[in-house]
């Protein structure tokens, strides 16, 4: 399946599509870090457009979290900004922009020449039914993913 994934990106990049790879990396499923790491890099080196989570980020960087990651608490002062230094070895030249999510708290994007973050509100206001920030940084993303391609 790893191959025919792979065959695919190739196809739609050759006749001009735009490749998103959101990492959704769930660590307790993998056996080690560096198996998980195999399996990421050669999707992440075709992609045009990734979205991560800080706490992904901080695994392939190999940067010791700063905080116990908890879905709950998605309090502003907990998401770091890392500058581009940091994130140097991940970048590739296919690589448009890198999203780093954490909910809908902050967005942080990273392209060749610019990065900053973008502030936005806490879930609860969003509906009373909220109580997981885990997918609202993909909401984020996929919005402005979608306006990019239109």
């Amino acid at each position: 399946m790893r191959e025919t994934t792979l065959q695919a990106i190739k196809i739609s990049k050759k006749l001009g599509g735009v490749v998103f790879y959101d990492l959704n990396l769930p660590l307790p499923l993998w056996q080690s870090g560096e198996e998980t790491k195999t399996f990421i890099l050669p999707v992440w080196g075709l992609a045009d457009v990734i979205e991560v989570t800080k706490q992904e980020l901080e695994f392939l960087c190999g940067i010791k979290p700063s905080e116990k990651f908890d879905t709950n608490d998605n309090d502003r002062s907990k998401f770091t900004h890392y500058e581009p230094d940091v994130l140097a070895p991940l970048w590739h030249d296919n690589l448009k922009v890198l999203f780093v999510t954490n909910g809908t708290s902050k967005v942080h994007y990273y392209t060749k020449e610019h990065n900053g973050a973008v502030l936005g509100m806490e879930d609860a206001p969003l509906t009373p039914f909220t109580c997981d920030m885990s997918t609202s940084g993909d909401s984020i993303v996929a919005g402005a993913d979608s306006s990019h391609v239109r």
